[in-house]
């Protein structure tokens, strides 16, 4: 028995140890335990046979998706009508939804909708999509190039390098010259900043952007939480914005200065 209970003990620590790294990397997983999820090896041998579902905004999916992928915004009313488009209930073919990644909830909810309508066979790539392009470079896209070319993925720092804080936002986008741009859906307008701004859709956005308007400005761009600004900075890039700046955590900011005062 002196011998069998350190094996025991160190069984036990190193299962304690996979399952704590596992939902240290994976917060949500603990969330939807009744969500079946795939890993990225697993979704790499099924990929050619399974219907893999993109449920992110258009927006985003054009920025980068899967090769094969079919878009369905989890977030619309529709969502779960356009699944029997995408596969039929009676098939029998993985279907697959993924989003952003480990922070995100998205694929999750998908999933959990499929599964309530009676889909089988289901499941969430939690992974998401950085890992999945970062791993099979040759089966992703990247503003509409395949195969994607990881050097062209913008990385945090860059992010970093262009996001101010509130009253610094505030102060610059102020000055006469600036362009100042509220991408926010009409919805979350509630929270509402000291500025003239200019409220553009992100699809509209781009097409300006395309055609190099306020290129010779400074642009100030502010969203609702900080999120879609990441995805709108691969077409600032593309075009070759330099002097672009983004609300760090968007308009909900605003009441966290207030708070802070």
């Amino acid at each position: 028995m002196r011998v069998i209970r350190p094996i025991i003990s160190l069984a036990i620590f190193l299962v304690y140890c996979g399952t704590s790294s596992a939902a240290d990397e994976f917060p949500l997983r603990a969330k939807y335990k009744d969500v079946p999820v795939i890993s990225t090896s697993a979704l790499y041998q099924a990929y050619d046979k399974a219907v893999i579902v993109d449920v992110r905004s258009r927006f985003e999916y054009d920025v980068v998706h899967m090769q094969n992928a079919k878009l369905n915004p989890v977030s619309t009313v529709l969502f779960t009508s356009r699944l029997q488009k995408l596969r039929p209930m009676q098939s029998e073919k993985k279907l697959v939804f993924y989003c952003n990644g480990h922070t995100c909830s998205k694929s999750y909810k998908a999933a959990r909708k499929a599964i309530k309508a009676g889909y089988k066979n289901v499941y969430a790539y939690d992974a998401g999509i950085f890992a999945w392009i970062k791993a099979h470079p040759e089966k992703g896209t990247l503003l509409n190039k395949t195969p994607v070319a990881l050097e062209k993925i913008i990385q945090k720092q860059q992010l970093q390098q262009h996001l101010l804080r509130y009253k610094e936002f505030i102060d610059k986008a102020k000055r006469g010259d600036a362009v100042v741009i509220d991408i926010r859906d009409p919805i979350q307008r509630h929270v509402k900043l000291p500025l003239k701004s200019r409220n553009i859709h992100l699809d509209k956005l781009k097409s300006k952007l395309i055609v190099g308007l306020w290129k010779d400005k400074d642009i100030y761009i502010y969203d609702a939480v900080g999120k879609q600004v990441r995805w709108l900075q691969y077409y600032l890039e593309l075009h070759g914005y330099k002097n672009y700046y983004f609300l760090q955590n968007g308009a909900s900011s605003a009441s966290e200065f207030v708070a802070r005062q």
